[in-house]
């Protein structure tokens, strides 16, 4: 973003609307930096620094404005729109009711590890949240490129346990609040994937192009079965899109290594904030858990999988139960099975976000241009990149693990 493109006025303008309950007055602010290509597909961020006066004091906000795409072509093309207003609605209604339910309960650890949102607002063809800058505390991003380390997804896995446990507790406790909030998520994922004509064929292309990448790198049988997951992209999708048996909660639904932010105490892992929720929805929790560890894992904890499932399923019941909800409306059996029912998402998930994740800034997707265009614009991830070494690198312990534990 520029301010060729968002001028300073208008700036000001929405900083006056976000901030309006701070009370400030002599709002003045400076930009401190912006996205860069490959940061936001269907966003663009702007890092600003604010500063008001009231009746006692000067005060000063660092934040981050999270923009809407104004392109009307990528608007028309894909659910700009829709994933913005998803945010909007986690921020305005989703998080603030977890919270008070959380609070009601006296739980002293609660899921509470978002940016604060100051405000938010819609108007016209423009969409934008105020969230705190994260990074102003301390808080890092990691690096992309990179699999994540064992304590920092343990913390991960902790955050989704905790997430998971509220929509469940709630379904008991105070089903018709809850049933109340399920009624005002939409499904965007589902709203992008019929923005596409192309996007299972183009997922299943991936999963072919991986198979003739480790080709003379692993055994021909567990490629040829690697093979059979292109077949699988349009059922299990089409499947997904709708109502699912068995658990169901709202889950964060994009849980790529991008949209946490890390914070470590004396040196150490501390603690983990979960960012970008525009593709919230209600679906199994497997799918946020299957997502975040097959887009993130490195091939050591991979082969450790269980233990990190009973690690996920151990502080979700820890903290159903301090809510005041028996285990039992989760029994293990249950959650082992949904797994194995529903892990095939973010298996067929990870060659995209693989992508996404070693695609350097000259060769990132950008859906504004494909959409000007008049292509595809979810054609645009799964199309070559150049750092094929390390994606060869990542997807063959991916490969190698889904087979041998029977996911394809």
């Amino acid at each position: 973003m520029t301010l060729a493109t968002r001028t300073r006025s208008e700036i000001k303008t929405w900083l006056e609307t976000l901030l309006k309950n701070e009370n400030i007055d002599n709002l003045d602010f400076t930009i401190l930096g912006n996205s860069e290509q490959g940061d936001g597909y269907i966003g663009d961020i702007l890092f600003v620094e604010v500063c008001g006066t009231t009746k006692d004091e000067t005060k000063n906000y660092n934040l981050v404005l999270k923009c809407s795409k104004r392109s009307q072509a990528l608007r028309e093309k894909s659910p700009v729109k829709e994933a913005f207003l998803s945010e909007i609605y986690f921020y305005d209604v989703v998080f603030p009711s977890f919270k008070k339910f959380q609070h009601e309960r006296n739980i002293t650890e609660p899921f509470e590890k978002v940016p604060k949102c100051y405000g938010t607002l819609t108007t016209g063809d423009t969409e934008v949240l105020a969230l705190e800058n994260l990074k102003n505390r301390g808080y890092f991003l990691w690096d992309k490129t990179k699999p994540l380390t064992r304590p920092y997804i343990d913390l991960i896995v902790k955050e989704y346990g905790k997430l998971h446990a509220v929509s469940i507790a709630m379904q008991d406790q105070e089903p018709e609040n809850y049933k109340k909030l399920v009624s005002g998520l939409d499904d965007v994922l589902k709203r992008f994937f019929q923005a596409s004509t192309e996007m299972y064929s183009s997922m299943g292309g991936a999963i072919v192009e991986i198979y003739e990448l480790l080709k003379g790198e692993l055994d021909e049988r567990i490629l040829e079965k690697w093979y059979e997951l292109n077949e699988q992209v349009e059922p299990f999708f089409t499947k997904a899109c709708e109502p699912l048996e068995g658990m169901n909660v709202i889950t964060h639904g994009d849980c790529w290594c991008n949209n946490f932010m890390h914070y470590n105490k004396n040196g150490k892992p501390f603690t983990a904030a979960i960012l970008d929720w525009q593709l919230m929805t209600h679906s199994p929790p497997i799918f946020d858990l299957s997502y975040f560890l097959f887009a993130c894992l490195s091939e050591d904890d991979i082969n450790d999988m269980d233990t990190i499932l009973e690690y996920y399923y151990g502080f979700l019941i820890d903290h159903l139960e301090k809510l005041g909800s028996s285990k039992s409306l989760y029994p293990k059996e249950q959650f082992l099975e949904d797994w194995k029912k529903y892990n095939k998402f973010g298996l067929l998930m990870t060659p995209v976000i693989h992508k996404f994740c070693l695609s350097e800034k000259d060769d990132a997707p950008d859906m504004t241009a494909a959409a000007e265009k008049g292509e595809d614009i979810l054609k645009v991830f799964v199309k070559p990149i150049k750092n094929i070494k390390k994606y060869k690198e990542r997807m063959k312990y991916i490969v190698k693990y889904s087979v041998e534990n029977n996911i394809i």
